[in-house]
């Protein structure tokens, strides 16, 4: 499943980059970042991993509990950073999102664990230890290395 995954990973790497340059529009970006990201993987993923043969049912397990997880943890995170303002939430949301990329090593390879680090890094970093970085900046770093990685998956594999 790891060019699949590479697949919509970087797509969704799309529509963060293009929620940086748009600032205004950065929710309905994301948004439509995530349909044509799910689009591709359920148009795609069965050619994309038809030669290395069907996913296994821990591969599933842990895609779709990747997937739970992360809408329990941006439950937690609104909740807590909700009265914090924008930036401190949408920061809180990309730690969150680099946190499910580790379970989902099972899935999609282990690049994902490499990435889901490097994005709680980031997120972590203008959360807690740099709070003055600009959220643009953080935003389209994100984004950034969700297509570089996902075009890794997608290409190399």
């Amino acid at each position: 499943m790891i060019r699949a995954g590479g697949l919509f990973i970087a797509i969704m790497g799309l529509g963060v980059v293009t929620g940086a340059v748009s600032p205004s529009r950065r929710r309905s970006l994301l948004m439509f970042g995530a349909g044509a990201a799910t689009a591709a993987i359920v148009l795609f993923a069965g050619r994309l991993s038809a030669p290395y043969g069907r996913p296994s049912h821990l591969q599933l397990w842990f895609l779709f509990g990747s997937i739970v997880l992360e809408a329990i943890l941006i439950r937690l995170a609104v909740m807590r950073y909700r009265a914090s303002g924008e930036r401190p939430l949408l920061l809180a949301i990309l730690f969150v999102v680099g946190i499910h990329f580790l379970p989902m090593s099972v899935p999609f390879g282990p690049m994902c664990i490499a990435l889901g680090l490097i994005l709680c890094a980031c997120a972590g970093t203008g959360l807690w230890l740099r709070p003055n970085l600009p959220l643009n900046s953080l935003w389209a770093v994100d984004g950034v290395l969700k297509i570089t990685i996902g075009a890794v998956m997608f290409l190399a594999f």
